[in-house]
């Protein structure tokens, strides 16, 4: 893939965060503001935030496995040569698409499962919400993917960067 591609597709995943944040602030201040200044509660705030707060977890997970921010414990890669800490960090990021295999796999029957229900106050099918996990997934497979690239181009070049 060109790598005029990957701005774009950064932008458009950065977008969506900041998207989802902005909207979990106006929403959140709504409910402020309807339940304390004018004294009657929105009763679809409360459930349109964690929804939202879902979705945003899961794309800012990926943006967060873009940076490697993610929590790791890397006390034995320290400890090995660099050959090696190469060979363990690629079965890491292999471990975690095969885990993001199994809960994209997982997340399937839930969405077939949810899509006639629909959420109490904001009236929205949950297989919505329910398409977040799938969706984060391919996300983050995404970036683990391209983190392995740059992982094997390094081994490849002896360790050099």
């Amino acid at each position: 893939m060109k790598r005029s591609v990957w701005p774009i597709y950064e932008g458009i995943v950065n977008g969506a965060a900041v998207t989802l944040f902005s909207a979990m602030v106006v929403v959140t201040t709504m409910g402020v503001f309807y339940r304390y200044v004018l004294n009657n509660a929105l009763p679809w705030a409360e459930e349109a935030d964690r929804y939202l707060f879902i979705w945003l977890s899961f794309v800012g997970a990926s943006i967060t496995m873009r940076h490697k921010a993610h929590i790791a414990v890397d006390l034995l890669l320290r400890y090995v040569s660099p050959a090696w800490r190469y060979r363990l960090v690629l079965i890491a990021q292999g471990c975690v698409l095969v885990f993001l295999g199994v809960v994209f796999w997982a997340s399937a029957p839930v969405i077939e499962l949810t899509s006639e229900t629909r959420a109490t106050a904001t009236d929205i099918p949950l297989s919505w919400v329910y398409i977040a996990a799938p969706t984060g997934c391919v996300l983050i497979a995404i970036e683990t993917l391209r983190l392995m690239a740059h992982t094997w181009a390094e081994m490849r070049q002896g360790g050099a960067a």
